[in-house]
């Protein structure tokens, strides 16, 4: 390959890194990133072509590709740092002192104006989770949502397990990849303000508090059955 021909928006480049180490970002490629997720966010993603990003970052093709080495490698990028950034922002606005029953609660308080704040990041989520002939693309925005449940269930799984749940983690698992399906929509349905967005995820809470309480309840009641009941004799031959 002649890489001195090399065009904006040439796909690959086998020298490059897929993407910057996450915890030692470069200035530079900090700005490819926040024109990229602009970009991604405003046009969508099959929209955006490589020299968009170079002329939105004011940098070189060759900066870019010194970073990624391909348009679906700033994506990812862009969705990892975006991913971490929400839950930091999340993290700092619901503080580390909390009990668990009123941290969670905190967190779905808070969450509708950071979506606000972080709406391209949701759009490009919702945008790539809807592209069924882009493996890559839907790859992508799998993981990130994962790593949103993940995350999320850490927050409530210690609160189910106080409950008397019987498997928090898994309850709570369940719980946060519903959490994302719902928040998802309300965004959707709200625009992104975050006045609409407090309105429609305000039940939010409640149905994760109630199913938790459910469960609870059940397994309690499981056990107590399995307790009083007496044993069942064998019937005669």
């Amino acid at each position: 390959m002649n890489l001195g021909s090399r065009t904006a928006d040439s796909p690959e480049r086998p020298t490059a890194r897929s993407t910057p180490d996450r915890d030692r970002i470069s200035p530079s490629a900090e700005v490819i990133l926040d024109a990229a997720e602009a970009l991604f966010g405003q046009r969508g993603y099959a929209a955006t072509s490589v020299a968009a990003i170079c002329t939105a970052s004011a940098l070189p093709v060759g900066s870019i590709y010194h970073h990624f080495a391909a348009k679906s490698a700033i994506l990812s990028a862009v969705l990892d740092r975006a991913a971490r950034r929400f839950f930091a922002e999340l993290d700092d606005a619901v503080g580390a002192q909390l009990e668990p029953e009123p941290r969670m609660r905190k967190y779905f308080e808070q969450a509708p104006n950071l979506m606000a704040r972080n709406a391209n990041y949701f759009r490009i989520i919702a945008a790539a989770l809807q592209q069924d002939g882009d493996e890559q693309l839907l790859s992508f925005a799998r993981q990130s949502t994962d790593a949103a449940g993940t995350t999320l269930a850490a927050v409530m799984e210690p609160v189910a397990a106080a409950a008397g749940v019987r498997d928090p983690a898994t309850l709570s698992l369940d719980l946060a990849q519903m959490t994302n399906s719902y928040a998802l929509g309300a965004a959707i349905i709200a625009g992104y303000d975050a006045q609409r967005l407090r309105k429609g995820m305000a039940p939010l809470y409640e149905i994760v508090r109630g199913a938790i309480d459910k469960a609870a309840e059940q397994w309690d009641g499981a056990a107590t059955d399995r307790v009083t009941s007496p044993p069942t004799r064998p019937r005669p031959k």
